[in-house]
C-alpha cells in the first residue's frame, strides 16, 4: 500500500543543543497525527506526520543497520516494486513510498537516488557507517527545505522556525543533492538537467496534455481521509477539478467531490466557482472574508509562510483563511493549480511577449523561482492548518512535455505568428470537451489569485500601510534594510513582521519590486506599458 503524507522533518548532526524536542514541536501543524524522534551518537533526527493514506502504518523516522531515512512529500513510482533474477526491475510493494528512497540508497549511489524518483519530496537521508549525510530536494521546490551550518554543526527543517538561532539558514536549491560529512564539509550536486538554452520546436499535438495531466490528477487522488479541490473558476483550477471527477479510482471519503472557493462577496473567483461547481454538481463550500480581516491575518500568515514578499504575502492570506475553514470540514488534501502559467505563458503580461525565445526565458527564470513564491505559498499557508496540497501541473511529465517539447511559440498568446490567441490556448482547446465548452470558463481571462478574491483587498492593504507609515520613517527604514530593500510601504510593512520572527532569513526569501503582473524584471522591457505592480489590475 502507497503511503501518502505532509509532514515536517528536522534532522541535526553533530549538536550539542538540548532543545531539539522544542524546536520539533514547531513542526507539527505539519504533522499534527504522529511524532518521533530516533536518536544516535551523533545524530537526531525527527518527524511529524500527518496520516492521508493507510493512517495506521508507514511511521518514520525510517531506521535500519546502515540508514536514517526522513522524507516529505510523495513519491508516485515507490509502489508496486519487485525485483527480477539480477535484482534489477523494482517492481513489488513496500511498506510505504518512501520506503522506495530506503530500497535505492541499498542499492544505488546516493548522490543518484533523487533521478529515480518521480514525485515531490525533501529527504535526508543519514549513512551511520560512512558518517554522511545526504539532503536532496525535489526538481521544482514544491516541498520546502532549509539548512543551516555552524562549525561542525548541521540542521535540516521544512521550516525556518525548527532552526532558528543557529546560524544563517539557506534555502535547499531545488533539483539538487547535498552530500554533508563529518566535518561539516558538503558538496552539492544538480541531479536534473537544466532547461534547454533554446526554444523547444515541437508544434502542439492536440490531447497530448490531455494525456500527461489525467496521468498526472490520477497519481494525486488517492486518499484516506476527507480531501477536496481549490477551485477559482479559472481554467487551471477547473481543469484539475473535471479530471479527478473524471478518475474513477476516487477516495471514498466522501460520495462527491468538495470544492472550496474564496474571496470577497460578490467576487469574482466566489461566482465563477459556484457555477463550476454546479454545473459539476460537486459539494461546494464559498468561503467569503473582509479587507478587515484578510489584513488582521497578515501576521500569523508571514509567520506560517515565512516570506515577506508581496505577491506571495498578498496570495498567502486568502489561501491560509481558507485553509482555517477547510480544517473545520475535516479536509487533509487538496488538488491545485499552481504552476500551469509559468509552464505555458498564462499571465496577462505574456500577451505582450515579442518571440518564441523571449517566452522561453520567461519561463525558466519563473520555473526557477517558483519554489520561493506559488509552491512556498500553496505548501506552507496550509501545511499550518495540517492540510497538504498537490499540484498535478507539477508533474514531472508535465514539466518535461511544457520545458522540453513543447515549441515555445505555441505559448505565445497575443503575439502568436498565426494571430491572437488567449493566453494558455492550448489548455482551452484541449480540454474543451472536459470542460463542455463551458464558454465562461475556456474565455475567463487570467486572474491573478489575489486579484480575482477581490480588488478591493489590495486596497484595503495600501490604505491601511498608508496610515501607519509616514514618508520620513519609510525612508528611514529604506535605510536599514540593504538586501532587497523594501521599496513601497507594503513591502515595508511585510519584512518589518518577518523581521519579528525571522530576523536572521532574509536572504532565504526572493524579492523585487522590479515587476508587472508577477513579471520577472526582463519582461518588464516587453512593453513601455508595462508598470510597477505585483497585481495585474494595471494590465486590464
Amino acid at each position: 500500500m502507497k503511503i501518502i503524507k505532509m509532514c515536517g522533518i528536522l534532522f541535526a548532526l553533530n549538536t550539542k543543543r538540548d532543545d531539539f524536542g522544542k524546536r520539533l514541536a514547531t513542526l507539527k501543524p505539519r504533522g499534527p497525527d504522529e511524532h518521533n524522534l530516533v536518536i544516535g551518537k551523533d545524530f537526531i533526527s525527527g518527524h511529524t506526520r500527518n496520516c492521508i493514506v493507510n493512517p495506521l502504518s508507514g511511521s518514520q523516522p525510517i531506521v535500519d543497520d546502515e540508514w536514517v531515512v526522513l522524507h516529505n512529500g510523495e513519491i508516485y513510482n515507490g509502489v508496486n516494486i519487485t525485483r527480477d533474477e539480477h535484482n534489477e526491475n523494482v517492481i513489488e510493494s513496500t511498506e510505504s513510498d518512501s520506503y522506495f528512497i530506503l530500497d535505492l540508497l541499498r542499492r544505488k549511489n546516493p548522490i543518484n537516488v533523487p533521478s529515480f524518483l518521480d514525485g515531490v519530496f525533501a529527504y535526508c537521508a543519514y549513512n551511520k557507517t560512512k558518517k554522511i549525510l545526504y539532503v536532496a530536494r525535489d526538481p521544482v521546490g514544491v516541498i520546502p527545505l532549509y539548512m543551516v551550518r555552524n562549525g561542525d554543526e548541521c540542521w535540516v527543517s521544512n521550516e525556518l522556525k525548527a532552526i532558528l538561532d543557529i546560524g544563517e539558514p539557506e534555502v535547499c536549491h531545488p533539483g539538487h543533492i547535498y552530500s554533508i560529512h563529518s566535518d561539516n564539509s558538503f558538496t552539492m550536486s544538480r541531479y536534473v538537467k537544466q532547461y534547454p538554452s533554446k526554444p523547444p520546436t515541437v508544434n502542439y499535438e492536440s490531447s497530448k496534455i490531455y494525456e500527461i495531466l489525467e496521468q498526472a490528477v490520477n497519481k494525486r487522488v488517492y486518499s484516506d481521509v476527507p480531501w477536496g479541490v481549490l477551485l477559482s473558476g479559472g481554467l487551471d483550477s477547473s481543469i484539475v477539478c473535471a479530471l479527478a471527477i473524471e478518475n474513477e479510482y476516487l477516495s471514498k471519503a466522501y460520495e462527491k467531490i468538495h470544492t472550496f472557493s474564496i474571496g470577497l462577496k460578490g467576487s469574482e473567483d466566489v461566482k465563477r466557482a459556484t457555477e463550476f461547481a454546479k454545473f459539476w454538481n460537486t459539494v461546494h463550500h464559498n468561503v467569503e472574508f473582509t479587507p478587515e480581516e484578510g489584513f488582521a491575518a497578515i501576521e500569523d500568515v508571514i509567520y506560517a509562510i515565512e516570506s515577506y514578499d508581496v505577491t506571495t504575502v498578498r496570495a498567502s492570506v486568502p489561501m491560509y483563511l481558507l485553509g482555517k475553514a477547510m480544517k473545520k470540514y475535516g479536509i487533509k488534501m487538496v488538488l491545485s493549480g499552481e504552476g500551469s502559467d509559468e509552464l505555458f505563458g498564462g499571465y496577462l503580461y505574456n500577451h505582450k511577449c515579442p518571440s518564441a525565445e523571449e517566452m522561453h526565458h520567461e519561463s525558466i527564470v519563473k520555473m526557477d523561482r517558483l519554489h520561493y513564491h506559488d509552491c512556498l505559498r500553496a505548501n506552507k499557508s496550509l501545511a499550518c492548518h495540517g492540510i497538504e496540497c498537490r499540484v498535478p501541473f507539477l508533474d514531472k511529465k508535465v514539466i518535461n512535455y511544457a520545458m522540453f517539447e513543447l515549441a515555445a511559440k505555441d505559448k505565445l498568446s497575443h503575439t502568436h505568428p498565426d494571430g491572437k490567441k488567449m493566453e494558455k490556448w492550448v489548455l482551452r482547446e484541449d480540454f474543451s470537451l472536459l470542460l463542455n465548452n463551458n464558454q465562461s470558463i475556456l474565455h475567463r481571462q487570467k486572474e491573478q489569485f489575489s486579484d480575482g478574491v477581490g480588488s478591493e483587498w489590495i486596497t484595503h492593504i495600501k490604505e491601511k500601510v498608508e496610515q501607519k507609515y509616514s514618508n520620513d520613517y519609510f525612508k528611514r527604514m529604506q535605510a536599514k534594510y540593504v538586501y532587497q530593500t523594501p521599496q513601497t510601504k507594503e513591502a515595508l510593512l511585510y519584512r518589518e513582521i518577518f523581521n519579528k520572527f525571522f530576523s536572521n532569513c532574509e536572504k532565504t526569501v526572493f524579492y523585487t519590486d522590479n515587476t508587472t503582473a508577477c513579471s520577472s524584471e526582463s519582461a518588464m522591457k516587453w512593453d513601455k506599458s508595462f508598470v510597477k505592480d505585483p497585481s495585474a489590475q494595471s494590465l486590464k
